[in-house]
């Protein structure tokens, strides 16, 4: 018999988009994310980690399983995402990871600036107020680089991380906990 795969899907670590505040307002339609680095080597957002929202992770998608949200950051379609990892290779930010497709309550906040500068850069920043880490009756959320972690092994998906969060960042995929549009 042939071991069993685990299912993996893909996960965007940012729900920021056009709620970061932006350093450059030049068009940049004509342009996709890798271009948008190499062209802005200062960046483009004060959140230096935040999803550029240009689409690179879009064109790369076969199955369509991934769009720009409505926020301007990319959403994964977690019911047509196979895991297959090429929007995961086209993110020059790399915002974007497999994980185990019953991991639900993820952090969506790569931000590694401290608490302040966070808030000021991105109105959805993970400002590290630890909440979420105080609250987790399993002791599976950790804070590194300034942000939540939340180590899956640990994670009994109980959502009282995304519940307590005051600034949204943890999201709850199935919507049990947080409204949410794909994942």
């Amino acid at each position: 018999m042939a071991p069993t795969r685990i299912k993996r899907i893909a996960v965007v670590y940012c729900t920021g988009g056009n709620r970061a505040k932006r350093r450059v307002q030049d068009d940049l339609t004509q342009m996709d994310c890798a271009q948008a680095v190499q062209a802005y080597p200062d960046g483009l957002l004060d959140c230096a980690q935040g999803c550029l929202g240009l689409g690179s992770c879009v064109a790369a998608c076969r199955l369509k399983a991934i769009a720009i949200g409505p926020h301007g950051a990319a959403l994964v379609d977690r019911d047509k995402c196979v895991g297959c990892g090429l929007c995961v290779k086209a993110c020059p930010k790399s915002l974007i990871r497999l994980v185990d497709a019953d991991t639900t309550i993820t952090p969506r906040c790569s931000n590694q600036d401290a608490g302040p500068a966070a808030r000021n850069a991105c109105s959805v920043s993970c400002i590290t107020c630890r909440i979420c880490e105080k609250n987790c009756p399993a002791d599976a959320i950790t804070m590194e680089d300034n942000h939540a972690v939340i180590d899956p092994a640990k994670c009994i998906s109980c959502g009282m991380c995304a519940v307590k969060c005051p600034r949204g960042v943890i999201v709850d995929a199935d919507g049990v906990f947080t409204v949410n549009n794909f994942s």
